[in-house]
């Protein structure tokens, strides 16, 4: 969610009209590493046959196996080699390692990935993927979808981490599964039940500088045919940059009982809520305040109707409440009060059919919300008529043909909508694993982005509504290679190409009123390329790249105000009895005037200090922007200079 004031928005909304060209010397370099990189591969032996069965299993877990499975892509679970879409995966071990707080810090080292962070931790963030806006992603949590309605921003920084059992995130459109997702996906999936035991846990404390503070608690297991996982949190700050404070609080809980072993009932509840300071600007003499509550919920069953085919029937709910408070930062004197209530009703269902080659899904999802912003006073926002409701359905199907060496995906959606009418988005992916360490991936696919509700019924000061707002739409490409080229290492590189139509962009009416408009058509283009290594001596190594090329293609001219380039690079150390460490280090070359461009390095560190019993305590330290680098978006909003902190972790 933006916070920087612009006429007419009031600090809500936030659209920069990202342009692109395609250029012969951009796919020239981006051919030449992909040649290169399958070049590399194909002289060189894949994996030697390691001396010792132990070393052959490290091998073969740095490279993706049957085992590995994700859902996000086709919306059931299936082997990451047969994914044609341009994935990344994230575990709870690997957010753990970052001693992350928030959702935000685990996206902060995804390679394609910019984070425009609005100070420390729990604050506001905006998320770019591979060029696109914020509010082309989809974030979720459960399967309830957490972007807002009237900017479609996602609350990432009061999002704790301590329930997350992986998030997966696709980069590119992943419309012909979930609608509107123009950008990409970011799923958050949840812990689920311990069955191996009736009961056990986890407890953790830290402190750090300006009494920041993070205190968990989770407890996990199964009796009988009931399974349970609850969690609860408090992360506090006093604020890492002026105005930037943090209070929230959470609690979760997931129930899981099987009556059957065909027939499972699922249950999730989450609960976060809490205020923050939202930053401050001396140049346009504003401070804000957030505060914030939002509740999310499932019931599911799942049920098999036979050995091959699977019933899924899930229904959600989501309430989010808002609170902006802008005042004057030389008096503090009140000047807006933005207040919003959101609420969401919806289902999906589910058929999964597994024969021979087959992996075929039908299915439908039904969304009902209503965002009532009429607790305004002041100079504020309202939307037409007080309230607005966006009610949307749909009908999906896609199947993952495996054929000897080939996967092939093809998938279709409808979405219909009740503001801004319907939208086809097609979709074919292929995979090819020419050998047990290598695969190609290629997809081609048609996507969307409903605009926000506040650009279609927005009203209010220096605002006017566009009722006849159209959705933004892409045509996207991709081709991509994981390989293991020689022993001990891991590569993947991608290609990509989004042409945009329909862009959303400000238009100044009369009397300096703001309306939003479809104007212009966008070309987002580029490349990324991950490394990793086995250790070699407990130390491995991390490295990744991104370049985002943004031109108008109509003029062809570079248009600014997104992540060009990134950097990430890693160095991790686990002697895998007590102690490990984690060097990172992050780049993001903003294309914008306004911004400053520098590497921060965090350091991490635990030692396990107690073992036995089936118990373990462990000492943990983070040391963040290590070399007190400044890097940020709008200069208002400056990256935290270098600070520290320490806890305990316990488990039982």
């Amino acid at each position: 969610m933006s916070i920087i004031p612009e006429k007419g928005s009031l600090a809500r909304f936030n659209i920069t009209t990202l342009n692109v060209m395609y250029r012969n010397s951009l796919k020239r370099t981006f051919l030449f590493l992909y040649v290169l990189s399958i070049a590399f591969y194909l002289p060189t032996p894949l994996y030697a046959q390691p001396d010792e069965p132990e070393e052959e299993l490290k091998v073969l877990q740095m490279f993706y196996k049957e085992k590995d499975l994700v859902e996000t892509a086709t919306r059931y679970p299936k082997p990451i080699a047969q994914v044609a879409e341009n994935i990344t995966v994230v575990t709870a071990a690997e957010i753990e390692a970052i001693n992350a707080h928030t959702l935000t810090d685990i996206l902060n080292y995804i390679p394609g990935v910019q984070v425009d962070s609005r100070g420390g931790s729990g604050s506001i963030a905006n998320i770019f993927v591979q060029g696109s806006e914020f509010r082309h992603v989809l974030v979720m949590i459960d399967g309830v979808t957490l972007n807002n309605l009237s900017d479609n921003a996602a609350d990432f920084g009061s999002l704790p981490v301590q329930e997350i059992e992986k998030v997966e995130i696709i980069k590119g459109p992943a419309s012909s599964s979930w609608g509107s997702s123009l950008g990409g996906v970011i799923n958050v999936i949840t812990k689920s039940p311990d069955e191996m035991r009736v009961f056990g846990g986890t407890a953790s404390a830290s402190i750090g500088d300006r009494n920041t503070g993070d205190y968990r608690g989770e407890a996990s297991g199964k009796s009988g045919d009931l399974g349970y996982y609850l969690s609860t949190g408090k992360l506090l700050s006093d604020g890492l940059t002026p105005s930037t404070s943090f209070d929230g609080n959470n609690v979760y809980t997931k129930l899981r009982w099987e009556p059957t072993d065909k027939t499972g009932l699922l249950f999730t509840l989450g609960y976060i809520y809490g205020t923050r300071g939202a930053g401050e600007s001396q140049v346009y003499d504003f401070s804000i305040r957030n505060d914030f509550e939002h509740l999310f919920t499932t019931l599911a069953l799942d049920h098999a109707l036979s050995d091959n085919l699977d019933l899924h029937l899930s229904a959600r709910g989501l309430k989010q409440h808002d609170d902006f408070f802008r005042s004057r930062f030389s008096t503090g004197a009140p000047v807006t009060k933005m207040s919003g209530d959101e609420a969401t009703i919806g289902g999906s269902a589910k058929l999964v059919w597994r024969q021979g080659m087959h992996n075929l899904l039908v299915g439908a999802d039904y969304d009902n919300r209503e965002l009532d912003s009429t607790n305004r006073d002041l100079q504020s926002d309202t939307m037409s008529n007080g309230k607005q409701r966006l009610e949307k359905w749909a009908l999906f199907t896609n199947d993952t043909i495996a054929i000897d060496k080939f996967s092939f995906t093809p998938g279709i959606r409808y979405d219909q909508t009740s503001t801004n009418g319907n939208f086809f988005s097609p979709s074919f992916g292929v995979t090819y694993t020419p050998a047990e360490s290598t695969i190609l991936r290629a997809s081609v696919a048609r996507g969307f982005s409903i605009p926000p509700l506040f650009a279609t019924f927005g009203t209010g000061l220096f605002s006017l509504p566009n009722p006849g707002l159209k959705m933004e739409k892409v045509w996207s490409y991709q081709v991509g290679l994981e390989s293991a080229p020689v022993r001990y290492l891991w590569l993947k590189t991608t290609l990509f190409r989004h042409d945009v139509t329909d862009v959303l962009a400000f238009e100044t009416t009369g009397n300096d009123s703001i309306r939003i408009i479809n104007n212009g058509r966008q070309r987002k283009q580029g490349g990324e390329v991950e490394l990793k290594s086995l250790p070699l001596y407990n130390m491995s190594l991390l490295a990744g790249f991104a370049f985002v090329d943004l031109r108008d293609r109509d003029t062809g001219e570079r248009v600014t105000g997104a992540g060009r380039i990134t950097y990430d690079i890693g160095l991790q150390y686990d002697d895998q009895r007590s102690f490990s460490g984690n060097l990172r280090g992050h780049y993001i070359g903003w294309d914008a005037d306004t911004a400053h461009n520098a590497f921060i390095w965090d350091l991490y560190l635990a030692k396990k200090i107690f073992t036995g019993d089936g118990r373990t305590v462990e000492t943990f330290f983070s040391a963040r922007n290590l070399f007190n680098s400044s890097q940020f978006y709008f200069s208002e909003f400056r990256t935290p200079g270098r600070w520290f902190e320490g806890g305990v972790r316990f488990r039982f």
